[in-house]
């Protein structure tokens, strides 16, 4: 039952994934190991082989498939692009840095991601070199990455890029600016704005002023009690000022959601003991399709909130889908009619349950 599956899955993946039939085969094994065992690792995903298939096999399989595999990232950018609703003003974007370790060694994931309701769907993303300061990126690294993205999501449809202090820089906001995408940012308190520190400066509503030679709108409000050692929240934007900047950047933290439902709250990413970079780029790849999966079918599960238990009800929509995923695909035989449904759903050309703001 277990290999039918992933064979069902990768031909309902095909159609948005022009990929060979072994790749493919392949990834339709790794996404229902994934969605069964809630793991990352490959040992304990090799560990679904049944029938004639045994681990050992399976381990190989894997192993090869990241080895290997060159895996065209703008194919999956397209994929979730195009299985979301475009929000009419555009989309909401989120830049952040996810890291763990490794024995000794750091991995950093630069990732921009789609805002969706409480949570960010990645679209693009690279491993940092670790030679970058504390795993920080640089311009260039963000400038390559937000190249990657325009390739998929022109800026015309982009409302705004929202990111947190560590990517500031006069260099990579005005390269923004250059491609009309408009941005928020949250910069340090000590960031000069017309030749005075932010903290010492009261937010102005709609009159820009100068922070690194730019023109730009400076909003803020007090943020104290909110589990935070800062008082205040300063923001800069080449396009939005006072409350509509503020909401947009609360916005960004559906990306750390993501980071969350990737590791330990869902998929145990770092339990994955991979360290190359091109190999963990693939598994977030491949994470992202099983998110997606995860995530929509929660929302489609919420749509009939008449169907669901109290204790449905209180979760969140990743977790109700993963679960119920988990739990179909854990007994398939009692399940076939809702397995069957849950495959007819990932074929749609779009997923319109998911709110996207």
């Amino acid at each position: 039952m277990f290999s039918m599956l992933a064979a069902l899955l990768a031909e309902r993946l095909c159609s948005a994934l022009p990929w060979k039939n072994a790749r493919l085969e392949c990834l339709g094994y790794l996404i229902v190991s994934m969605l069964r065992q809630r793991t990352a690792n490959l040992v304990k995903l090799s560990a679904e082989a049944s029938g004639g298939l045994k681990a050992e096999s399976l381990y190989r399989r894997f192993q090869n498939f990241f080895l290997r595999f060159s895996m065209p990232f703008d194919d999956i950018a397209r994929l979730v692009v195009a299985k979301l609703p475009r929000p009419e003003s555009g989309w909401v974007l989120s830049m952040d840095r996810t890291n763990w370790k490794y024995g000794k060694t750091h991995i950093n994931l630069l990732v921009v991601a789609l805002v969706v309701d409480k949570v960010a769907i990645p679209v693009v993303w690279c491993a940092l070199p670790r030679a970058t300061k504390r795993g920080n990126s640089k311009t260039a690294h963000r400038i390559e990455l937000m190249k990657r993205l325009l390739r998929i999501v022109p800026a015309s449809e982009i409302k705004a890029l929202t990111m947190d202090r560590e990517f500031i820089g006069r260099d990579w906001l005005q390269w923004l600016n250059d491609q009309e995408v408009g941005y928020v940012v949250r910069i340090k308190r000590d960031t000069l704005v017309d030749g005075m520190a932010a903290s010492a400066r009261p937010p102005g509503r709609s009159r820009r002023k100068s922070i690194w030679g730019l023109d730009l709108f400076f909003s803020g409000c007090s943020i104290r009690g909110r589990n935070t050692r800062e008082d205040f929240l300063y923001i800069a934007s080449n396009r939005f000022h006072g409350k509509e900047a503020l909401a947009l950047y609360r916005r960004r933290w559906g990306i750390e959601r993501i980071f969350g439902h990737f590791k330990k709250r869902g998929f145990d990413l770092e339990t994955t003991h991979m360290s190359d970079p091109g190999k963990i780029e693939k598994l977030f790849g491949v994470l992202t399709l099983a998110f997606i999966i995860s995530y929509g079918w929660g929302c489609e599960m919420k749509a009939d909130a008449t169907a669901l238990s109290a204790t449905q009800k209180r979760k969140s929509l990743f977790r109700l889908g993963l679960d119920r995923i988990s739990q179909i695909f854990g007994n398939a035989e009692e399940f076939r009619t809702e397995i069957r449904a849950l495959l007819d759903w990932i074929n749609r050309p779009k997923y319109d349950s998911i709110f996207v703001v």
